[in-house]
């Protein structure tokens, strides 16, 4: 069991089991499910959770892996990256003829891509299609018109007990978490509690028995080498070196940033923890496992939006069991709210080479909008412990926000003035602020008028296509031999009144264009990893 210190709350909460493992147990011939990841990350632990649950319930499962590159690059996103070629379309078609039912989790911005491929496979094949993770979760009105089932909040439990009334009678009943669809529109239903124990959740599934992947536009077999590559090829590729394997080892947050789904989330279960922790012998039977599967892994990444988070019993215990059992290098994400000097002598002792935290903003008056409770001075104290650590870490990688229509030119330069004080090596990351439905700051945006189209300025909006814009240009220089000291004086009033303005950004913009037009985007590394072109049946 999962240690309740980190969540204490969970000794007064009336926790339902899972359903015991006969009662999720099919009678008969194995009916096989389609599932489908639209993400450019291949993990998809969501989704191989899921499918690890569907085969202990005695389902076959197909996993297909729709990585879209464009959508994941940092540069101008192509007017056609948010749909699939028709051939595409056509292949994915061809590898769910015969499932049970299609299951597709995704978040908003790719909303465009699974509508498409929703609406394709419903028109083609006949088979229900089940939409599940964040978006349709907070938008179920939206995805109804395109899906057959929708799958609300967690969904272990409930695609297995879908798939078992499918594959009995072929009705679906009243299944908590599942709402058909009906004239387009969601029949409500009732919540299951959140799984509060996640030991007893299954490991995702890695075992490449059927599992297929988008290579330039052909779906073949996931093989060794290709998941190799594409594990090495992950988001924090330019740290690893290596092949890595990504882990959740916990659900939930328990901050309420207004930019975070995880706020708009944790409002459907008001009365329940929201945070949970996975215990640390769960966490290292987990990495023992995939090890033995992925022998060629050599690093892992803890992503949790707070790993360190925890309290220091719980990282002294997930250390020594570390050290004795897996023995790789690891990275992790870290609030800076988490961060003390002790955690990061217990984790950089057990193998901690790299960590990521969310700085997110210089500015007090943006610091307020997301409601993060935190000063520049702890910002920088936080920093200075991290710097102690320089000797037996990678340089940190810390997360900022850029173009949030609330911010004005003194904010972002307020943010580049706490920048300059943080003692180097470091490497600065930068997100577009996303607009996520049923957010607070959404709704704060529709109010003052600064949405005019939710398609182009929601949910296409990406997080590394940041605007070119001066300051933006003048936060990129953090991570160039540049002196901070200049890098503060160019934030100056003077020179944002000369150069943050839109000539800049158009004139940048043509640069990056012709720039890229010349010397091109750099190539994938991945041909010759597959024999065949054509997908195998």
């Amino acid at each position: 069991m999962p240690r309740t210190e980190s969540c204490p709350e969970l000794a007064e909460w009336e926790i339902e089991p899972l359903m015991a493992s006969d009662e999720l147990q099919l009678a008969g011939p194995a009916p096989r499910i389609a599932l489908i990841s639209p993400y450019g990350d291949i993990s998809s632990v969501g989704l191989r959770l899921v499918a690890s649950c569907l085969k202990r319930a005695g389902f076959e499962v197909r996993m297909i892996f729709l990585p879209i590159s464009s959508l994941e690059s940092r540069g101008d996103v192509p007017s056609d990256a948010y749909f699939y070629p028709k051939r595409v379309l056509e292949q994915v078609a061809q590898q769910c003829i015969g499932s049970l039912f299609i299951g597709i989790s995704f978040m908003t911005n790719y909303y465009d891509r699974t509508r498409q491929l929703c609406r394709f496979l419903r028109d083609n094949l006949g088979i229900p299609v089940v939409l599940g993770g964040v978006h349709p979760t907070l938008m179920p009105q939206e995805c109804a018109p395109f899906a057959d089932y929708l799958c609300i909040g967690e969904g272990e439990e409930a695609a297995t007990e879908l798939a078992l009334h499918l594959a009995q009678d072929g009705e679906c009943g009243q299944i908590k978490n599942i709402w058909p669809t009906s004239d387009g529109l969601p029949v409500r239903g009732p919540l299951r509690p959140l799984v509060h124990n996640l030991d007893l959740l299954p490991f995702p599934d890695y075992d490449l028995l059927d599992d297929y992947v988008l290579l330039e536009d052909e779906l073949v077999r996931m093989t060794p080498d290709l998941l190799r590559f594409f594990l090495r090829e992950g988001p924090v590729k330019s740290v690893t070196g290596t092949a890595y394997y990504i882990m959740l080892t916990s659900r939930g947050c328990k901050f309420n940033c207004t930019y975070c789904c995880n706020t708009a989330l944790k409002k459907k279960y008001p009365n329940q923890p929201w945070l949970r922790y996975r215990s640390p012998e769960n966490i290292v039977e987990e990495i023992t496992k995939a090890g033995e599967i992925m022998p060629f892994i050599g690093s892992i990444f803890f992503c949790d939006d707070s790993f360190l988070d925890r309290n220091v019993s719980e990282l002294d215990r997930f250390a020594a069991l570390y050290k004795e059992r897996a023995k790789l290098p690891f990275f992790c994400l870290g609030t800076p709210y988490g961060i003390t000097q002790e955690k990061m002598e217990i984790l950089t002792d057990a193998g901690m080479r790299y960590i990521q935290v969310g700085i997110q903003t210089g500015s007090p008056r943006t610091t307020r909008l997301y409601r993060r409770d935190i000063s520049n001075d702890k910002l920088l104290a936080v920093t200075d412990v991290i710097h102690k650590f320089s000797d037996r870490i990678l340089p940190p990688r810390y997360d900022v926000i850029v173009d949030n229509p609330f911010e004005t030119s003194r904010d972002v330069a307020e943010t580049v003035r706490l920048l300059s004080r943080i003692k180097r090596p470091y490497f600065i990351q930068y997100f577009c602020l996303t607009l996520l439905p049923e957010t607070e700051l959404l709704r704060l945006a529709q109010e003052d008028g600064l949405i005019a189209d939710m398609i182009t300025q929601v949910y296409r909006k990406q997080l590394f296509y940041k605007r070119k814009t001066y300051l933006n240009c003048l936060l990129y220089l953090f991570n160039t031999p540049i002196p901070p000291v200049l890098i503060r004086y160019l934030a100056a009033r003077p020179f944002r009144f000369l150069f943050d303005r839109r000539w800049f950004e158009l004139t940048m913009g043509l640069v990056v264009r012709v720039r890229k037009r010349i010397f091109g985007a750099p190539g994938e590394g991945i041909k010759g990893l597959v024999g065949s072109r054509s997908p195998s049946h």
